[in-house]
């Protein structure tokens, strides 16, 4: 008599127990499509760091630059170099050279022959020139042609 009820109690509580653990296999799943997205997108910020791009400065408009640029780890990095001096000297990411359309970084040091420089937020890859411009005169002290 007494059987009915338990036998019903206990399809319903199994039902119920495999339900649950069906129902965290899907959550695992998920877990795992977002584990796999992250990293992809972790992936393509380690890409991101890993561009790395290098050239060498010419002078310009009668005007002195010598050393080497080079991008990597979201950096920018001046080596060995040196400048003409100037009132208002800036560095600034450009597309060959357009200073108009160009990424202004920061000011640069006509002296100093070790400086880096944060490009955090500055997509890279927009540019391929490394423009030394006096921001007072308007004159463009020289450039490195990112390769």
């Amino acid at each position: 008599m007494n059987i009915k009820p338990l036998l019903l109690s206990g399809t319903i509580a199994t039902t119920l127990l495999l339900g649950a653990c069906n129902n965290m296999d899907e959550k695992k799943d998920d877990m795992k499509d977002e584990t796999k997205s992250e990293s992809k997108m972790d992936h393509k910020a380690m890409d991101h760091e890993k561009v790395m791009k290098e050239g060498k400065f010419k002078g310009e408009n009668k005007e002195k630059v010598e050393g080497t640029a080079m991008i990597k780890n979201n950096k920018l990095m001046l080596k060995d170099y040196s400048s003409s001096k100037g009132p208002d000297l800036h560095v600034y990411l450009t597309k060959d050279g357009d200073i108009k359309n160009g990424k202004k970084i920061d000011e640069v040091a006509y002296d100093k022959s070790e400086q880096t420089f944060d490009l955090k937020g500055v997509n890279v890859k927009d540019y391929n020139t490394v423009t030394i411009y006096c921001d007072k005169a308007h004159v463009t002290f020289g450039s490195a042609a990112l390769k």
